[in-house]
């Protein structure tokens, strides 16, 4: 059984063919900040030709939001298409390229069987205190909660942690930080999300490339009456204008920022320090909501990538039992698959994990093509 996993992230999309859910890919690539149209499937095409992959058994896609009635992966049909498009609303930047690619590869492979695999479904088990918000009945009755978001990164965090540490989930308790264009810190208690910095859309939380993260409800309203912003304008502003871009005034590339920083260009500077003050308090947070810590991991483009990062973050920690090992950090390879960073005198393991989504997309795949041949859907 072959099948192909879509990953249509706020950069990039990646995708890759898998034969099953334990071994390696047969491609593993990425087109870099993709419209989602048939030129970019036709890029993808190119790729399988090439790789001598002529047939596929079923096509994975990430899907940001459910919505309130979409969690597990499922099998696309034109309802769930329908369910996706509602939960653009929630996800804007995200689920109408999920759409656009879900409908061009079911026109381009008919034949084949789709798959849409949630990145909210990870945290759909957690707490009702953890996803309330304190807003009208009314409104918790329309769908207005927490959902969270990069569940398959998180998830895969969870499974690679537990196997280099060499203990059970049920044994762990985990800070994961995927840190890239889009960010968030999701605490993992014994197996189980238990909280997340996203919430109901993806701009709640860290602070990202391009969208604002934590902000008052009440800036909306005071730039509304202030500046005379419309909800478009204020909501267009709050995703691709705020962040890194907002805050250093020239790039959301964390890559650029954290170059100027190093030559002294002040905004610069200051939203390297908001960035990373904004990762450590949700570490110190979700240490304190699960009684403990046992890892902190970082994954995600910018977590994998720098170990700036990575220092600038966990320093201060050191009251949780955290310490770094600097020589390890710096000497990390992004080609590793997961490696320990922490001295020997830390109470606290500190990881490194590749992101693999798209093993991720084709695990929950196969397991939704397995079901339907089992009767099970």
């Amino acid at each position: 059984m072959r099948v192909l996993a879509i990953n249509a992230g706020s950069a990039t999309l990646k995708f890759g063919v898998f034969e099953s859910a334990r071994t390696l890919p047969l491609i593993d690539s990425a087109i870099d900040h993709p419209a989602v149209d048939a030129a970019t499937f036709e890029e993808i095409e190119r790729h399988l030709h090439r790789a001598g992959v002529t047939t596929l058994d079923g096509i994975g896609h990430r899907v940001a939001h459910g919505g309130p009635l979409l969690s597990n992966a499922v099998l696309v049909d034109e309802e769930v298409e329908r369910e996706i498009g509602k939960a653009s609303a929630l996800a804007p930047h995200h689920n109408p390229a999920a759409l656009a690619g879900i409908r061009l590869t079911r026109e381009r492979w008919p034949g084949v069987r789709h798959v849409a695999v949630f990145d909210t479904a990870f945290h759909g088990d957690m707490p009702e205190y953890a996803h309330s918000y304190a807003v009208p009945p009314s409104w918790r009755a329309a769908g207005v909660r927490r959902y969270g978001f990069h569940g398959l990164s998180h998830q895969g965090v969870l499974a690679a942690v537990s196997t280099e540490l060499k203990r059970p989930p049920s044994e762990l308790r985990i800070v994961s930080c995927h840190i890239g264009s889009g960010a968030s810190v999701c605490a993992i208690d014994r197996g189980r999300s238990v909280d997340t910095s996203m919430g109901m859309t993806a701009l709640e939380g860290l602070v990202m490339g391009t969208r604002c993260g934590d902000l008052d409800p009440g800036v909306p309203g005071f730039v509304a009456r202030a500046l005379g912003l419309t909800l478009a304008q204020i909501e267009a502003a709050l995703y691709s204008d705020s962040g890194l871009k907002g805050l250093s005034g020239e790039s959301s590339d964390l890559r650029i920022v954290e170059k100027r920083a190093g030559e002294g260009v002040a905004a610069a500077q200051l939203a390297m320090q908001v960035h990373a003050y904004r990762v450590r308090k949700y570490i110190g947070a979700y240490a304190a909501a699960m009684g403990g810590c046992d890892a902190v991991a970082f994954t995600g483009g910018a977590g994998e990538n720098s170990a700036a990062l990575r220092r600038r973050i966990v320093d201060g920690l050191e009251f949780i039992g955290l310490e770094l090992d600097e020589e390890r950090n710096r000497a990390y390879s992004p080609n590793t698959e997961v490696a320990q960073l922490q001295s020997s005198r830390s109470a606290v393991a500190v990881l490194v994990v590749q992101a693999r989504e798209q093993l991720a997309i084709a695990r929950e795949t196969f397991r939704a093509l397995n079901d339907q041949a089992s009767g099970l859907v």
